[in-house]
């Protein structure tokens, strides 16, 4: 057993207790951070004629030896991700994290890496790049602010001579907002590559731009299509089998599918399955929505004129779960519960498919011994009171953008839900810029 150590442990007050190794599990990330947040408090206190403890002759050492180190830190963060990505693209790549530390070197590695992984990289790196050669040009190896002298006792920093702490606090800001942006598109690229949407040759983005280049589907038989085939080829560089390949994932996406003026039908349900649900969910939730007499062609179903006398949620489920038969399957109870939950992560429309397997799953488990074996799954989700909010904006998000505006009728929700306008126009939905879309 480990003796415990009397300088590096626990003590009191608990809050100034730090959770480190396993404990607190931190990345490359996480110790960047600590280093970047150091540097910028020395280089504020240097900066403040005030305080005469921290002079700049004194603190230019620690403050540009943590801005290095955490640059190196969060480049080496940055490769271990792309490791990551690499993996999913069924390749691999292979650099020493430990054992390196010019900065230089980190650096050329990591933007031909990710370059070669993905062209969204390119502009950041463009940004990134002078500041980090700056770094590497003064302290590749991180002595020059560690130490007096080097190895052969020759002084540090006799070409430099003056460091403003101004233009290093404007630079590190600014070299700090790009590596987050860096951060952000790593972690971005990491789930989208994890969809599997994409091909050998072309990114999920990518494949976006072809699909916007693509004419709508309904003009594919046309003796045209030859031609406009034959010109994106040569647009995507790409060759007859690529560009089928990426044709055929357009066509299983429900936001490709969109940009050729069709879309993929939901899972599991159909408009007919959410109005019988939906009755017997403002039933049990009239505070909320309220169900007004509609004209449209989407049918109001015998189980709703039972369920209006009925006042308690116990009598309501009860009677509902009567009515079960020859309504609840396990693909609509699938699709009902996909529908809803994919309103939290309403990033990516592969999450809704992902969603419905898993849950078409349980559904399947549940009902193997008969329909009894369905009754919390159903009952927890008409407990949802937000169970029309989040429906509506998957519907929207899925681009069943009518039958979303025919539900929102139906029960006058128009009024009730301030996020709808941006729903309707697609701004809830909206990637980042810097995701390239």
């Amino acid at each position: 057993m480990r003796k415990t150590n009397s300088t590096f442990r626990g003590g009191e007050p608990s809050w100034a207790n730090a959770c480190v190794g396993d404990n607190g599990s931190p990345s490359y990330v996480e110790y960047a951070r600590g280093f970047s947040k150091a540097a910028n408090l020395i280089i504020d206190q240097a900066l403040n004629n005030n305080n005469l403890h921290f002079h700049v002759d004194d603190m230019v050492y620690p403050a540009c030896f943590n801005m290095r180190h955490s640059v190196e830190l969060r480049l080496k963060g940055a490769i271990a991700d792309l490791e990551v990505i690499a993996k999913w693209k069924g390749s691999r790549i292979d650099f020493d994290l430990v054992g390196s530390h010019d900065i230089g070197n980190i650096w050329k590695f990591f933007k031909r890496q990710s370059e070669s992984l993905d062209i969204r990289y390119h502009a950041l790196n463009e940004k990134i790049e002078p500041t980090i050669i700056d770094i590497a040009d003064v302290d590749a190896t991180g002595q020059t602010f560690r130490y007096a002298v080097d190895r052969e006792s020759q002084r540090h920093l006799t070409d430099i001579a003056i460091i403003n702490f101004n233009v290093l606090k404007e630079r590190f800001v600014a070299l700090e907002k790009e590596l987050d942006n860096l951060l952000y598109l790593t972690e971005f690229l990491k789930e989208e590559y994890s969809l599997k949407t994409f091909t050998k040759k072309l990114s999920r983005q990518q494949l976006f731009s072809l699909a916007e280049a693509l004419p709508s589907i309904s003009s594919w038989q046309d003796e045209s299509f030859n031609e406009t085939k034959r010109m994106l080829r040569e647009r995507f560089s790409l060759g007859s089998r690529d560009l089928n390949k990426a044709i055929d994932i357009i066509k299983s996406n429900y936001e490709l599918m969109h940009k050729l003026d069709s879309r993929l039908p939901l899972k599991g349900i159909d408009e007919y399955d959410l109005i019988w649900f939906l009755d017997f969910w403002i039933d049990l939730n009239p505070e909320i929505l309220c169900r007004q007499e509609q004209k449209s062609g989407l049918v109001k179903l015998d189980v709703d004129s039972i369920m209006e006398s009925l006042k308690r949620d116990a009598d309501v489920k009860a009677k509902f779960w009567g009515n079960l038969y020859g309504y609840l399957t396990a693909e609509s109870l699938a699709g009902l519960n996909a529908i809803y939950y994919f309103a939290r992560e309403k990033k990516f429309s592969e999450r809704y498919v992902s969603f419905y397997e898993r849950e078409l799953e349980e559904s399947t488990m549940y009902l193997k011994d008969g329909i009894d074996g369905a009754w919390d799954s159903i009952m927890h989700l008409a407990d949802k009171t937000n169970f029309f909010e989040n429906l509506v904006m998957s519907l929207f998000f899925l681009h069943h953008d009518d039958l979303a505006e025919e539900l929102i009728e139906i029960y006058d929700a128009s009024n009730t839900f301030s996020w709808l306008d941006k729903a309707r126009t697609r701004e809830l939905f909206s990637l980042p810029e810097i995701a390239g879309y």
